[in-house]
């Protein structure tokens, strides 16, 4: 084991981030935490690395597993870090990864930022530190240091009050809380002077932003847009009943707020929705598409989809099919069900076999892709605004995503990457979208 009180130099910390968006921050949060700590951030997975922090995702049994075999690498790369264990299957089984082979340490989503006091701890034996009450007000760390520099993520709520019944991520998160408005806007303003284009909005329930308190989502971003100047404000995902019309006029009236929207759905039948718990209907959900595609002409919009879930029937599902196939959803990220230890749903019965989830599964994958090229060849002949990556394919383009989330390539010079660039579309190929740099433009202007 390396010493952890070596006055000669720091110690180096590597994380591994397995699940959502909201994950990715948090790591990036517990990355500076460490660096006050006396820590430095090891750049790559080569080379000596002392501590082995993964943040792990809960929300489905590949998600567990795929925790659970990253904690076996890091073990076999790394023999003599200490590994830690954090993130929502650390919360939600905190036995179950205490037990896996090469677990040093077990930290749940309220220790997390502690982390640092955690490892001065001393002891070689495995420490599970899970349990702790979640904070009343979600805090905002002065981050500026993300993947990239072109766009970051940042949480401005945590925690969920709904209680669907699948569902063990509220378990691992708690009760919603949110940010202070002012500490958002501040770290908004951090970022873009730190050179970063796009800042992702993200959340457990994001719509439940300010639930307890005066300030509301769609007030949270009116404030960004109009005492920052970051050049893009996107949402993560939001469930239907959150997506009011005062954030509908939002998106369709202020071009710096991205024509975005990630609408899960879960099924379009109500009667396994109300199995679910979900708190609407299908056809208020079929209505919220319908009204965001007329007035936002251009909105990329996507869905989660589960199928597999207990009850559902053959004729269940084509009703979830059928609503989808009518829909302007250009992307489908399906999921199969899988029970999940203390959820609702893993007492219920008639689950579909797995060959039949499999199979249902298969035809919705399909269906994306066609719905997703559809999309795409719309805008082929036509102009978007497109925020370069500060990286390159591995054929040498330049790469990128439109405001509504559509993927780009383009040919072009090194000084359009960080920066939001009209591209003219020529073909459309393989998920994405082919273009030319419109130079006379330079970069696009973000006024009306």
């Amino acid at each position: 084991m390396v010493p952890y009180n070596t006055p000669m130099r720091k110690k180096k910390v590597l994380f591994e981030t397995l699940g959502c968006r909201y994950n990715r921050f948090e790591s990036a949060e517990m990355a500076y935490e460490l660096c006050k700590a006396g820590y430095e951030t090891a750049t790559s997975a080569s080379g000596r690395v002392d501590v082995v922090v993964i943040n792990t995702c809960a929300v489905t049994a590949k998600s567990a597993a795929r925790a659970r075999a990253a904690i076996r690498n890091a073990k076999q790369t790394h023999p003599e870090a200490r590994v830690v264990v954090t993130g929502c299957y650390s919360e939600t089984s905190p036995g179950d990864v205490a037990r896996v082979d090469g677990v040093d340490m077990v930290v749940g989503n309220a220790e997390k930022f502690d982390i640092g006091d955690v490892l001065s701890g001393s002891g070689d034996e495995t420490n599970i530190f899970v349990g702790a009450d979640m904070p009343g007000d979600l805090a905002v760390r002065p981050v500026t240091s993300m993947e990239g520099r072109t766009n970051a993520y940042l949480n401005v709520q945590s925690g969920c009050d709904e209680k669907c019944s699948f569902c063990v991520v509220r378990l691992a998160r708690g009760r919603s809380r949110s940010a202070d408005a002012a500490s958002v806007a501040e770290q908004v303003r951090r970022m873009s002077d730190a050179g970063i284009k796009e800042v992702v909005l993200t959340g457990i329930n994001i719509g439940q932003y300010g639930s307890r308190g005066a300030s509301t989502l769609s007030g949270l971003i009116r404030r960004l847009v109009d005492t920052t100047d970051i050049a893009r404000i996107r949402l993560s995902s939001i469930n239907p009943n959150d997506v009011t019309d005062e954030l509908i006029d939002l998106i369709a009236t202020e071009p710096r707020v991205c024509r975005h929207l990630h609408i899960p759905l879960q099924s379009g039948s109500d009667l396994i929705l109300q199995r679910m718990r979900r708190p609407y209907t299908a056809r208020y959900y079929e209505e919220t598409l319908d009204k965001l595609a007329a007035l936002v002409p251009g909105i990329g919009l996507g869905a989660d989809v589960m199928v597999g879930f207990p009850g559902e029937t053959e004729e269940e599902f084509r009703r979830t099919y059928d609503l989808l196939d009518r829909s302007p959803l250009m992307m489908l990220h399906v999921f199969a069900y899988s029970p999940r230890p203390g959820a609702d749903s893993s007492h219920m019965a008639d689950v579909p076999a797995r060959p039949v989830a499999k199979q249902r599964s298969a035809a919705l994958k399909e269906l994306s892709a066609l719905k997703g090229e559809r999309m795409r060849g719309r805008f082929v002949g036509k102009t978007l605004d497109v925020l370069v990556e500060s990286s390159y394919d591995r054929n040498g383009r330049l790469k990128g995503f439109a405001d509504n989330y559509i993927p780009v390539l383009l040919d072009g010079p090194d000084r359009l990457m960080n920066t939001i660039v009209p591209v003219r579309m020529i073909q459309e190929s393989v998920g994405r979208l082919y273009g030319e740099a419109e130079e006379k433009r330079s970069e696009v202007s973000l006024c009306p």
